[in-house]
């Protein structure tokens, strides 16, 4: 009873942090609010919370993890050593948001999260159904990690303090100094609002590194709703280049803006997961027919999905991502191979262009 009555106050305070969205100051960019930050294309905010929570837990409505129904598939990562260097992008998909790209001796780490639970405390809150596909310990070298937003199943403290003193971390506005009080030293960290551009310059080359618009909204309690702000991103090296979605509900703005500027995307990281209900969550994660349409907005020439199968986030059934994943390709007329999902722990490679 005593568990119960924790994880359900965990889960209590992380819904608080869904509440209402400011309002955006005048003389401000549209995504600049008078505190905080706003979504200037969202259709409408989040459905009702208390609604939420009976749909949670008295509706029947939400599905758990049945792994003798379903096993998320996993696999063995194939994992460029520091002293390899390859010259087609290896991409590894290491769980839930978090991903690694190996390309020309440089290694970026997308929402860094490799622990038991998305949660402020280690004995409550969502826990982790599919095992990671690295542990931290096993990492190669990181050279650059990108931070989408806040929130506990991307940004998780253990997993940062594991980053080595090489490390350079991007994040968006409002986070520096988040960071710094973990002890990361200011130097290594890059805030920077939608459109901003920064060079990593390594012994292997350089990286550019450009933080994109999203739909989402930030907060790691009940008091610092959309107090900082988050992102899309995208990296690029001198022949391969990369978008990374984090969390984002749709609209047909934004993605065809980001296509615009960065033609010829060569691989796209959408997510697929944590959509339904649909009267909840649509205005800040998409649903795989939504992924499809910004995978096509953006004109990428390959998409993989993340953010489905670590941990139970929402009510859909968690092998429900990749079978509607599957319809909506067919059903949008685009090879099979277009927009598709991994196995925790794959490895694949992609032919820079």
């Amino acid at each position: 009873m005593l568990h119960s009555t924790r994880s359900f106050f965990v889960f209590f305070l992380f819904l608080l942090t869904t509440l209402c969205l400011p309002a955006t100051a005048a003389d401000a960019p549209p995504h600049h609010a008078s505190k905080g930050f706003a979504n200037p294309h969202a259709q409408g905010a989040h459905g009702s919370l208390w609604r939420f929570l009976r749909a949670r837990f008295s509706s029947g409505e939400w599905s758990d993890y049945n792994p003798s129904v379903y096993e998320v598939p996993q696999a063995k990562p194939d994992i460029i050593a520091d002293d390899q260097v390859s010259t087609n992008a290896a991409v590894t998909w290491l769980g839930h948001s978090t991903v690694l790209i190996q390309h020309r001796g440089i290694n970026v780490l997308t929402d860094p999260m490799l622990t038991k639970r998305a949660s402020p405390v280690g004995f409550a809150g969502p826990k982790r159904i599919s095992p990671v596909g690295l542990a931290v310990d096993a990492l190669p070298r990181i050279d650059a990690v990108v931070i989408s937003h806040n929130h506990y199943d991307h940004v998780d403290v253990e997993t940062l303090k594991a980053m080595g003193p090489e490390t350079r971390f991007y994040v968006p506005l409002g986070l520096a100094r988040w960071f710094e009080g973990l002890g990361i030293e200011a130097e290594r960290i890059t805030e920077m609002d939608w459109w901003d551009t920064t060079s990593l310059e390594t012994g292997a080359g350089t990286l550019q590194i450009t933080a994109a618009p999203s739909q989402h909204f930030s907060g790691r309690g009940a008091f610092d709703r959309n107090a900082s702000l988050w992102a899309s991103w995208t990296i690029e090296w001198s022949d391969y280049k990369a978008w990374y979605g984090g969390d984002t509900g749709y609209n047909d703005v934004q993605f065809k803006a980001i296509g615009k500027r960065f033609p010829e995307i060569d691989l796209a990281i959408i997510p697929i997961g944590a959509y339904a209900p649909n009267w909840f969550m649509r205005a800040v994660h998409v649903n795989p027919t939504e992924a499809v349409s910004i995978h096509r907005d953006l004109g990428a020439r390959r998409s993989m999905a993340v953010h489905w199968g670590t941990f139970m986030l929402s009510a859909e059934p968690v092998d429900e991502p990749p079978r509607l994943l599957a319809a909506a390709v067919a059903a949008a007329d685009l090879p099979a191979d277009a927009f598709t999902t991994y196995a925790v722990g794959e490895t694949r490679r992609y032919v820079a262009q």
